[in-house]
This record gives C-alpha cells, sequence and structure tokens, in this order.
C-alpha cells in the first residue's frame, strides 16, 4: 500500500514539475507591450508579437558566432520577422511598426553583427560546410562491401534453388 502511495505522489510530482507554464522573457514582454501600446493592438495580438519576438532571440542565439554564413543567416532571420509581422497585423499597423520599430530593430541586427565581426576577428572563422573530403571514408567502403555480401548472398540463395 504504501509502494502504490509513492508511486501516486511521485507521478503527482513528476506531472506538476514538468507542468509549469514557461516563464515569459521580461525583456520580450516589454518590448512587446510598447508595442501593443503603440500601434493600438489586442491581448491577443500583443501574445503574437512576443511570439515573433521570442523566435527571433531564439533563432539568433542558435546561430554559433563565426559561422561561415553567419550574416547571411542572420539576415534571413530578420526577413522571417518581417514576414511574421507582415502576416500578424494589418497592412497600416506593419507600416507605422517598420517606422517606429524598424530601425531599432536594424541596429539590434546591426549590433549582432558586429559582435560576430568581432568573435571572427578574435577566434577566426568557423568552417561554412563539410565537404566529402572531411567525411571519414570507411562509411562509404562499408556500405559498399555491405552491398557487395547483400548481392553474393542473393546469388548464392539463387544458386541453392536451381
Amino acid at each position: 500500500m504504501k509502494k502504490i502511495l509513492l508511486i501516486i505522489v511521485l507521478v503527482q510530482v513528476s506531472f506538476g514539475t514538468f507542468a509549469q507554464p514557461k516563464e515569459k522573457d521580461s525583456e520580450l514582454k516589454e518590448q512587446a507591450a510598447i508595442i501593443k501600446k503603440e500601434l493600438s493592438l489586442d491581448d491577443r495580438a500583443e501574445h503574437l508579437v512576443y511570439n515573433v519576438l521570442y523566435h527571433v532571440k531564439t533563432r539568433i542565439a542558435d546561430i554559433p558566432l563565426g559561422h561561415g554564413n553567419y550574416q547571411k543567416l542572420i539576415s534571413y532571420v530578420d526577413e522571417e520577422r518581417v514576414s511574421m509581422m507582415k502576416s500578424l497585423l494589418p497592412v497600416d499597423k506593419f507600416k507605422r511598426y517598420e517606422t517606429i520599430f524598424g530601425p531599432g530593430e536594424k541596429q539590434k541586427i546591426a549590433g549582432v553583427l558586429a559582435k560576430n565581426a568581432e568573435h571572427v576577428k578574435n577566434n577566426g572563422v568557423l568552417i561554412k560546410k563539410v565537404s566529402l573530403m572531411d567525411m571519414d571514408d570507411k562509411f562509404t567502403k562499408e556500405k559498399e562491401n555491405d552491398e557487395a555480401i547483400v548481392a553474393e548472398t542473393n546469388i548464392n540463395e539463387v544458386n541453392t534453388r536451381e
């Protein structure tokens, strides 16, 4: 009986820990509130704006400093931000958003690129992509050998059937 009660308590505790709502980023929350106020948005739109801001922040954080295509990848993230805001906001509010907040976003992107440039200056550039020369040839050779073994097995099966 005690074991069953202990299991029930452990299950409840584990679900309670995992079911905790994620804490919102306070900086992004404040920025979304400012955008909501400036553009006269409702609560739902504010939540969606927060999601866009969070997405952009996490995508930028996922790109390693010094990556060979860092500037290109950051420009893609900025394009994503613009397209998501375009789809989220009506045309007139999007134009106001770009007029009021666009320069600030461009300045943030420029700051991120400057941080990357300094990182590259200090540490060098990471490789852009892995070439076939960088890969270990044993994987391709083993695959060829496996195909040869399968072919031999099929031939032996055919010969034994005849």
